[in-house]
């Protein structure tokens, strides 16, 4: 990772020489002094891609707010690390700002969207799965039943078993709704298919909900390969 470690070691420095002092002068030198290539922006991060590493993207994070940090630490725990759902997090920086504000940088596994034109997927037929999509509408449809704050789930839903009955239920209500043009349901042989990708989901939600906001558009899904990857359930992080 030549061009990473070149780049934030003159930011370092730069930081150390008080010439880098806030959120603005960071974007400021990654957009005109770096050769890392912006590619998407969200509400609290940018991704770029890294030209020596076709592989790997880059996640900028200068926003004190965002809770990415608590997912990324989560998923490189040793016992996340070999999971097929969560990203592969291959580095993270931390950089202090003299204006007090903290940026973390991560080197990330590079995904796919489910949608080719870079769109969101938000309905079923969006998803390379049409289950998978059925799936997903159905346990948003369960998040939302939280309200903005998610804090709750761990209390309210202890088990798995719980979350998937939930899941059915919600799934039945959905095709029931009046002007929705679902007419398909989330049955045994679909939650069996993606068991898996269930119980990380249910990590994910009983972990990380009490401290974070959960978002789980379906921007915040993406594929390695055929597999589904949780990439940044977090839209930002509760108040200390």
């Amino acid at each position: 990772m030549k061009i990473y470690s070149e780049t934030i070691q003159e930011i370092k420095a730069l930081v150390e020489q008080n010439e880098i002092k806030d959120k603005q002068d960071i974007a400021q030198y990654l957009d005109r002094c770096s050769e890392f290539d912006p590619v998407a922006e969200g509400v609290y991060a940018t991704v770029y891609n890294l030209p020596d590493e076709p592989d790997k993207v880059v996640k900028v994070c200068p926003d004190k707010k965002d809770g990415y940090y608590l997912f990324a630490r989560w998923c490189m725990t040793p016992e996340n690390q070999s999971n097929p759902h969560l990203p592969v997090i291959h580095h993270e920086d931390v950089i202090t700002l003299p204006c007090g504000i903290v940026v973390r940088i991560y080197v990330v596994e590079r995904l796919s969207d489910f949608m080719d034109d870079g769109s969101r997927a938000t309905e079923p037929r969006h998803f390379h799965d049409y289950d998978f999509g059925l799936l997903w509408g159905a346990f948003k449809a369960v998040m939302q039943s939280f309200g903005m704050d998610h804090s709750e789930f761990p209390e309210e839903i202890k088990t798995l078993e719980v979350f998937v009955e939930k899941i059915k239920v919600s799934s039945s209500n959905l095709v029931k709704r009046a002007g929705n043009d679902i007419s398909d349901v989330v049955d045994d042989s679909i939650i069996e298919s993606h068991e898996d990708f269930l119980h990380t989901l249910f990590d994910v939600l009983t972990q990380l909900s009490t401290v974070g906001s959960i978002d789980l558009h379906g921007g915040n899904f993406m594929l390695r390969g055929d597999t589904v990857v949780i990439t940044d359930p977090i839209a930002h992080k509760y108040a200390a």
